[in-house]
């Protein structure tokens, strides 16, 4: 009988110290195991065809290091409540911005001279969060127009 109770025990220790690391979110999605201020890239969502939009990220301006984000609508459109575009530039500085779900909507971000990240959340009415977008922006830079070889 104690051999019972003592096994009942261990097998309960166990089920409550096994801890659960892909807690769901409301979009049935796993929450990211990066951190939004990491300079590296994450997966993103897939989302269903009747609900895709295009956000695009622009390149960072090579002079003032500038860059916009733009909706530029899709099938969803109207399914879309608001954008969360959340930029993280190279030097640990955080910014959040609302981008409105209307065709050719554009939000511009201050950069830095290093590498940038752009992460794109689209929100639905019916309470659906994705990850559409997660990359890295670095500054372009103009090529020579000739070599010296």
């Amino acid at each position: 009988m104690k051999t019972i109770v003592l096994v009942i025990l261990l097998v309960g220790a166990f089920v409550l110290s096994a801890g659960c690391n892909n807690l769901p979110v409301p979009n049935g999605g796993l929450i990211p195991a990066i951190s939004a201020n990491s300079l590296t890239t994450g997966p993103t969502d897939a989302i269903p065809m009747e609900s895709a939009v295009i956000v695009s990220v622009s390149e960072k301006d090579p002079i003032y290091n500038t860059l916009d984000v733009t909706f530029a609508g899709g099938n969803g459109q109207v399914q879309v409540k608001y954008i969360d575009v959340v930029f993280t530039g190279s030097d640990g500085k955080m910014m959040t911005q609302k981008l409105n779900p209307v065709k050719n909507e554009i939000v511009t971000f201050q950069g830095t001279k290093g590498t940038d990240k752009i992460i794109v959340y689209v929100n639905y009415f019916n309470g659906n969060r994705y990850k559409i977008v997660d990359q890295l922006v670095q500054t372009r830079t103009r090529e020579p127009s000739f070599t010296n070889k």
